[in-house]
């Protein structure tokens, strides 16, 4: 699904990431760990095209799309969230979501306003009901933001990302910042997601929301890929557990 080759990344001449290379199964959930700084966030921005690598290439289903650009990538079926939410906060959820809302084959913003081209405006209406119930958000639909529980709004992410129906899903902390119950939701609503047949990759720090949910693990540390393998292969790595767990788990 997902083939990163020799992908290198320098900032100010620091190396972000340095021949990182590791393919990625054709479907389920698989998982980006690293302690901070490792250069996971930018390995995002490199899948989706908010960064050009100075070396390697992505392919992706196939087809190589290093130095697209993100609506490019959107376009080939790879959608994601952000660590910080993107929600405009005078805005309820339902107008959120279609503002989010981005057709393969968009008519005229000012046709869509003005509802002259009726039979966008109906599917559109469709999709994002459709979306909402299917992230649990129907109830919060015209509230704003900031009457919303934080857990809603995170599911309410996913289904944003999700309206396109895209082939690969890219989460960037999804848990940030969620509570136990909240994180128990979330984790069920990716299954719910992956279970459509959506190949899901999410950057995470919460090694027991990995363990949950991850089928292949990619450990990064200072922009290098360190190990790869199945959660609990991971565990027991001594790179890794010196690097992102402890050394006092080693």
């Amino acid at each position: 699904m997902l083939d990163i080759n020799n992908v290198g990344v320098s900032f100010g001449g620091v190396h972000a990431l340095s021949r990182v290379t590791f393919t990625m199964p054709d479907t389920g959930i698989s998982a980006l760990i690293g302690p901070n700084g490792a250069g996971k966030t930018t390995l995002f921005n490199v899948i989706t095209g908010f960064v050009a690598p100075k070396e390697g290439t992505v392919k992706f289903a196939g087809k190589e799309i290093t130095g697209y650009r993100s609506e490019q990538v959107f376009m080939e079926g790879i959608s994601r969230t952000f660590q910080n939410l993107n929600i405009i906060p005078e805005l309820t959820l339902r107008e959120n979501m279609y503002l989010g809302f981005i057709g393969k084959e968009k008519p005229s913003a000012l046709k869509t306003m003005l509802r002259l081209n009726r039979g966008y405006w109906k599917e559109t209406t469709r999709r994002i009901e459709e979306c909402m119930e299917f992230v649990n958000v129907t109830e919060y639909a015209d509230m704003t933001p900031g009457s919303v529980p934080y857990g809603v709004l995170k599911n309410f992410e996913l289904g944003r990302a999700v309206m396109s129906n895209p082939k690969l899903l890219l989460l960037d902390e999804p848990a940030a910042g969620l509570n136990l119950a909240e994180k128990e939701n979330l984790a069920s609503m990716v299954r719910k997601i992956q279970s459509t047949g959506v190949c899901i990759l999410m950057v995470e720090h919460d090694m027991q929301f990995i363990s949950s949910l991850a089928e292949f693990v990619v450990c990064l540390n200072f922009g290098q890929v360190i190990a790869t393998g199945t959660y609990g292969e991971i565990r027991e790595n001594k790179e890794v557990l010196k690097a992102y767990l402890g050394d006092e788990d080693a």
